[in-house]
């Protein structure tokens, strides 16, 4: 299976509930780009380098320290609020149902659009200068929030840039820092004891950003 995920997506259903052997295989798998397989005094290795894709129910068990900080972004779904999307939801669905081809060619141009607008911010991203204001505003963030290592840093400048890319801006600003910012942090913040305060997401990058 991870060689199947070279260079490729490996996506993870309930990846709280994985047993510890798993999560130890692609915890090194990750790290090291190469999965190796030991079995009976054979040993081989093959190129394992892929994005790493998990889905979870955090009542269901939290997941390993180890595992958690390999994840790069992280965002809640929840259900939609909005009265005038959940309508548009339905009707979209019952279009679908009706005639599923029709829907998609419907839709084709729309998402040849942001896949064409996708692959442009991927060529020009290299090109997309990231100042050294904008690391030194990251690294506050992380030294604010009490994030252990320095892999928010790397994500968050990576993610700002690539932000900056889909904006087709030619350089790294604060307010793409802040548009990915709570992706980046959201799972990494220590969780704190109730009645023992600690470092608010929100508030942090707010005032960071010079908003709060």
């Amino acid at each position: 299976m991870l060689a199947e995920a070279n260079r490729n997506i490996l996506y993870v259903d309930e990846v709280n509930l994985l047993d510890d052997h798993i999560v130890d295989v692609l915890l090194d798998a990750a790290a090291m780009g190469v999965n190796t397989v030991e079995r009976e005094g054979v040993s081989v290795s093959h190129p394992s380098r892929f994005i790493l894709v998990g889905t979870m129910n955090p009542e269901e068990g939290e997941l390993r320290p180890q595992l958690l900080d390999r994840f790069g972004l992280c965002v809640d779904v929840e259900g939609i609020r909005d009265l005038d999307q959940r309508v548009a939801i339905v009707e979209k669905r019952s279009v679908w149902e009706d005639d599923p081809h029709k829907f998609v060619k419907d839709h084709a141009e729309s998402e040849q659009d942001v896949r064409s607008h996708i692959a442009e911010a991927i060529a020009t991203f290299p090109e997309v200068e990231l100042p050294r204001e904008i690391l030194r505003l990251i690294a506050q963030i992380s030294i604010a929030l009490e994030v252990d290592g320095h892999r928010s840093d790397l994500v968050c400048a990576r993610a700002a840039q690539a932000k900056a890319a889909y904006d087709s801006a030619e350089q790294v600003k604060t307010t793409h820092v802040g548009s990915v910012a709570e992706m980046v942090f959201a799972h990494r913040v220590h969780a704190v004891p109730f009645g023992k305060g600690g470092p608010n997401l929100s508030e942090v990058i707010a005032r960071m950003m010079g908003q709060g």
